[in-house]
């Protein structure tokens, strides 16, 4: 199980699709070879713990190579490290469950130099109740269960849901970035 944990890490690691594929993959894998529940729950937090922690970790250490430093003196950075600094343990917390910013804001992160010890306490939660979550569900509705059931609800509830989703998103996106539109349309 150890050599499956590493070969999971590395799948996450560097094969570009959604996360979420990969552990509902993996679980029902464990699962079909009668793994313990709690085992496969402690394995998929660990690996996503080190993935997610690698993808801070390697920009990070970029950041400080004078060729990226140099690069970093963009005035739109700095506004983004300054945003990143007041909203960056939500933004972190929210990115395991928005499927398409979950990697590159843990890259921005990174990047952008934010503390470490609130990101590894918020990685840490983060990727436990992302753990939890997905174990229970492939546990309880079975890796196929789960996509047909999914792609079911959504086929019928799809439209329904997607308005008013894209909806609250851009009045959220709004309401968190509302000083940097406003000065958008502010002339100096």
């Amino acid at each position: 199980m150890f050599s499956e944990w590493i070969r999971f890490i590395s799948s996450i690691l560097f094969i570009p699709i959604s996360d979420d594929l990969l552990v509902i993959r993996q679980i029902s894998s464990w699962l079909r070879q009668d793994q313990a529940l709690l085992l496969i729950f402690l394995f998929v937090w660990s690996a996503c713990f080190v993935c997610f922690n690698l993808f801070y970790g390697i920009p990070r250490m970029f950041r400080e190579l004078p060729f990226f430093q140099r690069l970093l003196t963009n005035k739109h950075l700095a506004k983004a490290e300054v945003i990143l600094q007041e909203k960056g343990t939500v933004a972190i917390a929210m990115s395991f469950f928005l499927p398409g910013v979950r990697r590159p804001i843990h890259y921005m992160a990174g990047l952008l130099a934010y503390p470490f010890r609130p990101y590894v306490l918020v990685t840490l939660a983060g990727t436990g109740l992302y753990a939890l979550l997905w174990t229970v569900l492939v546990n309880r509705l079975g890796a196929y269960g789960l996509l047909n059931r999914f792609s079911v609800w959504w086929a019928t509830h799809g439209g329904v849901i997607l308005l008013p989703g894209l909806l609250i998103l851009s009045c959220l996106l709004g309401w968190i970035f509302r000083d940097t539109i406003r000065n958008w349309f502010v002339r100096p």
